[in-house]
């Protein structure tokens, strides 16, 4: 089985069912296994919110950390699971306190969201230390036990991050609050300078109140008189739009929902047309990855909320509907993970220059 230091990282870095202290609860293993699994869910899901939608370049970093933590996570409990052959099934979506909070973060954005999920973090990590050294001292599967002795170190390690993000966010809250106060008292004093100005008893505020209505005049007739381009402007982005922003990170599954990797960039040619993805196979959060190129037009796209509407017999929902995002979508191809390990990596234009230069190093070197 593989086991990592990072196995469990996060993995339960999310509010328990309870305020009453986790360590003053005994958890079964089935309890143990569900909590981890929900909680892996929701920090794949809030962590890919937060990489594109927090304001703070830290907290963008910290939401991208918990996608590949827990994407990982997730395919290391498994494997436990089955090694101890474990009988239990595990969640397949979001409880009800998960989902809550999903919304919550759906709702924000920018500054806003930073504020709702790093403090977020900052408690489900402190209920997360207890989980794990709890279930390590009192559960009853050994191998579970270790796995979770092992992690307490390094969620820890996560909880002072997250500390830290909240102490940086409130300095900078303040600091806001100070420059608006000073902004405040500015357009006061300029408000009173106009005054001043448009009531001059010499007459130069009303002269120069008149040069400034003829320059505003001149300037709209000349707007009146701009030719408009020879194309049209998009003003808005259709249901079925996706951005590059958006795709970037998205995680790809293939028709039994196993996870491929993560899409890593997106080729566009000369026309505008979308060409292909890179999906990073391999390797270890990041390290021995590699690139693979798959056509744009081998891709589909599932709404897992739609999915775990369908199931709970809820067949309302429109894929026409303006409202909807990308945020829940996930990228499916038709391919096994095998397969994607065996492919050809992906070469980039850099990457030919320098093999050229090379051969033709190696080529001198020879004729020398």
């Amino acid at each position: 089985m593989k086991t990592t230091a990072f196995a469990a990282t996060m993995a339960f870095t999310l509010p328990l069912l309870a305020t009453t202290s986790v360590s003053a609860l005994a958890v079964t293993t089935e309890e143990f296994i569900n909590k981890v699994t929900v909680s892996d869910m929701f920090e794949v899901k809030s962590g890919k919110l937060a990489a594109n939608k927090a304001q703070h370049e830290d907290v963008k970093d910290f939401g991208q950390q918990m996608v590949d933590d827990h994407t990982e996570t997730t395919e290391d409990l498994k494997e436990l699971v089955k090694d101890e052959n474990i009988k239990v099934d595990m969640p397949s979506k979001l409880d009800d306190k998960h989902q809550a909070n999903l919304d919550k973060l759906k709702e924000v954005s920018g500054a806003k969201f930073d504020t709702v999920y790093v403090p977020m973090q900052v408690l489900a990590h402190e209920q997360a230390v207890n989980l794990f050294e709890d279930y390590s001292k009192s559960g009853d599967n050994d191998a579970l036990k270790e796995w979770a002795a092992d992690t307490v170190p390094t969620l820890k390690e996560h909880l002072e991050e997250a500390r830290d993000l909240n102490t940086e966010l409130s300095k900078t809250a303040k600091t806001a609050a100070n420059d608006d106060k000073a902004m405040d008292k500015s357009a006061d004093k300029k408000a009173m300078d106009k005054v001043t100005e448009e009531t001059d008893v010499d007459g130069a505020g009303n002269m120069a109140m008149d040069e400034k209505a003829e320059n505003k005049t001149a300037d709209k007739a000349a707007d009146r008189k701009t030719t408009p381009p020879s194309f049209q402007y998009v003003t808005e982005q259709s249901p079925s739009d996706w951005t590059a922003q958006t795709l970037i990170g998205k995680s790809v599954e293939n028709n039994n929902g196993e996870t491929l990797g993560e899409v890593n960039n997106v080729i566009l040619n000369e026309k505008g047309k979308v060409v292909a993805i890179t999906v990073g196979v391999g390797g270890f959060l990041g390290l021995g990855e590699k690139d693979v190129g798959v056509p744009f037009e081998a891709l589909k796209f599932r709404d897992e909320d739609a999915v775990d509407n369908n199931a709970d017999g809820d067949d309302t929902a429109d894929a026409t509907d303006d409202t909807l995002t990308h945020d829940n979508e996930v990228i499916v191809i038709d391919a096994t993970k095998e397969q994607l390990e065996a492919a050809p990596s992906f070469v980039w234009l850099g990457e030919k220059r320098d093999k050229r230069a090379d051969v033709e190093n190696d080529a001198d070197t020879v004729v020398e």
